[in-house]
């Protein structure tokens, strides 16, 4: 998706622009909505990212993974809330938690020890970057 390459190069305007419109024609799909609720965090745009933190935990005609709701927690920096989606993430086998162990929006968790045991538990062996 163009709204990840984006947001992985630091172009944030324009993942964003490119997110909205993969939510729109996914009809709200969790991946792009949580994607942009962690880009706004990161950006400092709190107020919009908690709407889209709670637009994603109040849907309630669809399932949204719980690595989602992590994914925003993480643009907010809001530590304990992540590691308890992380942790309901695993309880519920979110296939989602595959990413946890090379996606770079976690290198800033990478040394709590939360995250290691959540990679132990897992079965994910670390790998260096």
């Amino acid at each position: 998706m163009s709204g990840q390459a984006h947001e992985r190069l630091g172009h944030d305007d324009l993942a964003l622009q490119a997110l909205a419109s993969a939510a729109q024609l996914s009809r709200q799909n969790s991946k792009p909505v949580s994607l942009s609720g962690y880009i706004l965090g990161r950006a400092g745009r709190t107020a919009e990212a908690r709407h889209v933190l709670n637009t994603l935990k109040t849907t309630a005609d669809r399932y949204v993974p719980p690595y989602a709701l992590a994914l925003v927690h993480a643009g907010l920096g809001d530590e304990d809330a992540l590691f308890e989606s992380l942790e309901r993430a695993y309880r519920e086998r979110d296939v989602h938690l595959m990413f946890l162990p090379v996606d770079p929006k976690w290198d800033p968790y990478r040394e709590d020890p939360r995250f290691a045991a959540l990679l132990a538990q897992g079965g994910f062996t670390a790998t260096e970057r």
